[in-house]
């Protein structure tokens, strides 16, 4: 009997027709670790085990790998961290994007970029697509950094985001449509104004997480809208799961946490109801589309 649902991990198996892979890639999203006190070895050592089975082709994190800024001067966590990051490292090819938590002060809205990208590149091999892009024979990863404006107080600013995105022309010029295209961006929200998609017609699959599944208990159901939004606000639309925009399709992984440290106490107690979410995705030449869950 589970009587805590995030001590079980729920992975999601997301079969997409692409007709440029030579052969099936699979890909691990984890989104929103939110490395704390909060997150015990426990939950660290049940991540790196999945990650260990999948035996997968690339693995991307989405952001909010930390709490908070200052969860770097915990060296408890800061441990957490490397270890996490280090495995997956080990194991394959492995990317990061940065999230809110990473790099934006909670109390003061400072801007603390710096040290998370120290942390994440002193981890052997770990990739940082901090506003850059990485090629291989088999894969086009693109990862963006969204700036502060963009995240707002209470509304997402889409201009805040078209604005300094058109700025970045190596991410959206000259992508190689000859390879399967992805690209990692934290925050889904920007996808529901056309303007800002249109930046990214080029790519084949855009991954995300920021929305912790809609704080969805037991991860049910495979409908869009959640409970509650990272902005506070009721129902959301298009905070999960897959879905297809006009060039392309947008993935929102439901991440490990769901109910951080640095919300209300109040609140923690409802992340037992809430199991820790990744997402592998293997794209293929067959003309499938499939989705599946399984717990471990």
């Amino acid at each position: 009997m589970r009587l805590f649902v995030d001590d079980y991990v729920q992975v999601r198996y997301t079969y997409l027709f692409n007709s440029k892979v030579r052969n099936d890639l699979k890909l691990l999203v984890i989104g929103d670790v939110h490395i704390s006190d909060m997150v015990s070895l426990k939950k660290i050592n049940l991540i790196k085990k999945q990650i260990l089975n999948e035996k997968v082709d690339y693995i991307i994190f989405t952001g909010d790998l930390i709490d908070s800024v200052e969860t770097l001067e915990n060296n408890s966590s800061y441990s957490k961290l490397c270890e996490l990051l280090g495995l997956a490292a080990s194991i394959t090819k492995t990317f990061v994007v940065l999230g809110n938590h990473d790099y934006i002060h909670r109390k003061n809205g400072d801007i603390c970029l710096d040290d998370i990208r120290a942390a994440i590149r002193n981890v052997k091999d770990v990739i940082l697509l901090d506003n850059d892009v990485y090629f291989d024979d088999n894969i086009y990863l693109m990862g963006y950094t969204q700036t502060r404006e963009y995240y707002g107080r209470k509304n997402y600013n889409y201009d805040a985001f078209y604005n300094d995105f058109v700025k970045h022309r190596e991410l959206y010029n000259d992508v190689n449509k000859n390879l399967p295209c992805v690209s990692v961006v934290h925050s889904p929200e920007f996808s529901m104004d056309e303007k800002c998609i249109n930046l990214f017609m080029d790519y084949d699959l855009i991954v995300c997480g920021h929305t912790h599944d809609g704080c969805i208990p037991f991860g049910l159901g495979n409908f869009k809208r959640g409970i509650i939004g990272p902005n506070k606000k009721f129902f959301p639309k298009n905070v999960r799961g897959l879905r297809k925009l006009k060039h392309n399709y947008i993935l929102i992984t439901g991440g490990i946490v769901k109910i951080q440290e640095c919300a209300p106490k109040l609140l923690h107690p409802f992340n037992h109801l809430c199991p820790m979410q990744m997402d592998v995705i293997t794209l293929s030449k067959d003309k499938r589309y499939e989705m599946k869950r399984k717990w471990y």
